[in-house]
This record gives structure tokens, sequence and C-alpha cells, in this order.
């Protein structure tokens, strides 16, 4: 019987203790399943190399995005090995975007089905990335959210923290250099996207988030005052929902291998979820480079 790690997260959104149970009877005729937890002494990425070194050959990361990025930089670092996920965080972007679902039940059966993807992922400031790199309003959004407000209201916290930070005057100036190319532009939002669910507005400039070609979805928003954030944002949900690229004048996306933004006062940076330092920001693409468990029909 194939030999797995179960890397759970219970401080990851949503998740308790209580659903290791669950898990190991659902997938105790599948695997061989041994249980690492995570605390607050130990990274998930330290545990998925432990397992790695022990023989697994599967891991999977039960918790949020940061939980799933942490198990899947270990994975690409080592070069072989599935990544399989379990969502239980706050807004479980990667999952979404991968089309596994948010239920227990039905997610574990992803994993026994056994179907097998290959998606590109990242190195941002030389550090893995598999969901997407920001800064600007959305940034600060979720890495500035009050943590009891997150644990009350969920993704409507980030929403409403978002609104907020609207408001007030948003726009920085940034230099951007795309595979070799230069320009100096103004931003309130910049997204650099390996993957991105349609619920991740900033990023929907392009017609889709292209997981698999070997370039990152770049998406520039420049906001003048509430209203013209609004009406952006209506746009862009409605564009990512159509599958459309987007025509308005203040948002510009493209694709590119690699990109670096530098900002002419220091910017803080959000990496898959989680606070990231400051500016600049130098993003490549790492082709091909993470094999994950997903559903049969799922149109990433």
């Amino acid at each position: 019987m194939r030999r797995a790690s179960l890397i759970y997260h219970p401080g990851g959104g949503s998740a308790e203790v209580a659903e290791i149970d669950q898990v190991r009877s659902l997938l105790s005729q599948s695997f061989d399943l041994e249980t690492l937890l995570v605390d607050e002494h130990t990274d998930p990425g330290v545990l998925a190399q432990r397992a790695l070194a022990g023989g697994s050959t599967l891991l999977i990361a039960c918790g949020g995005d940061g939980t799933v990025s942490s198990v899947a930089a270990a994975l690409v670092a080592h070069g072989s090995g599935q990544l399989g996920i379990l969502p239980r965080g706050t807004a479980n972007s990667i999952a979404t975007h991968l089309g596994i679902p948010n239920n227990l039940q039905d997610a574990c059966h992803v994993l026994s089905s056994g179907h097998e993807r290959v998606v590109d992922t990242a190195r941002v400031n030389d550090k893995p990335m598999v969901l997407m790199a920001a800064l600007g309003v959305h940034a600060d959004a979720i890495t500035g959210v009050d943590p009891a407000r997150k644990r009350q209201l969920g993704v409507l916290a980030y929403v409403l923290e978002e609104l907020e930070l609207m408001r007030e005057d948003s726009l920085f100036e940034a230099t951007l250099t795309v595979d070799g190319e230069q320009f100096t532009c103004e931003a309130s939002a910049i997204t650099v996207a390996n993957l991105a669910p349609f619920s991740t507005l900033p990023a929907q400039g392009p017609d889709q988030i292209i997981d698999d070609d070997g370039k990152l979805d770049v998406t520039v928003i420049a906001l003048r005052g509430f209203a013209d954030a609004v009406f952006t944002s209506l746009h862009l949900a409605h564009h990512a929902f159509s599958r459309t690229p987007t025509d308005r004048d203040n948002i510009a996306f493209f694709r590119a291998s690699e990109v670096r933004v530098e900002t002419r006062k220091p910017r803080a940076l959000m990496v898959d979820g989680e606070a990231a330092g400051e500016t600049p920001l130098h993003v490549q693409s790492v082709p091909r480079s993470l094999r994950v468990l997903v559903p049969p029909t799922a149109d990433a």
C-alpha cells in the first residue's frame, strides 16, 4: 500500500483536530497513512521534508493556503512526490483554482482517485511560490486584517478590509521589468499570479490564469477614488466569470517568464496569502514543477 503523510494544521482556518479520525477512516483503504501535526514550533515545510526523507511519495496538506504552499515547496525542492490537498483554511485559493472541493469527504475521494496534473510554480525573491505574489491594496488587506475579524467573518473580512483601504489614496509609483523590458507606472495593486481562482479579482486581468504554460500572469490596477474602485471590481468580476480579458483603461495585464517590481518607497509584499517582507519583488516561473492530485474533470 502506498505510503502517504498527512500534514495537518489545526490552526489553518476552520480545521479541528477531531477531523483527523475522519480523514484516517476515509483514506485508510487507499494509503499507509502517517499523521504529522503542525504546531507553533513546527513549520509544515519541515514536516514535509521529514516525510519525504521517511519514504512518503504523497504529501497531503490539510490546512490553508500557507500550509499547502509550504508542503508544495518541499516537494518542488525534493524533485519527486505528489501533493494532495484537503482545504481547511479561510480562502483556500490554491484548492479552488485546481477544482478541489472544500467538502472533506469529496476532497479525500480526489486523493483516492489519483488523477494527477503537473503545474508550474515560481521563485519569488529566491523563495518558492505556488499561488501568487502581490503588493498594494489587495496585499495590504490580506496581511493586515484583524485575526479576530478573520475568524468571525472568514473571506468577507478580507473584502471589508480591502474596501476600507480603497477609500484612501492608494496610488504608488512602480517600475516593472518584464522579461527584460522596463516601464514605470502608477498602480494601486500589482499581482503576479501562478494560480488564482475567479474570486481573486486583482489577478483577473487576462481571460484566464494559465497554470502550466511556463508564464506568470501579471495584472496592474490603478484606482482613482472609491467609486472607481467599485466599478473596477465589478468589471473584473464580470470578465473573470465570463473568461474574457478586461478592457478598462486603468487595468493592464501581460504574461511573462520573469517579473521584477521596484517601488520608490518600500511596499509590503504578500506571497501565497502570507506577509513576505517588502519590495523589491522578483518572480521567476518554474515550469511544470509540481505534481498535484485533482478531480478528473478539473479545469484550472
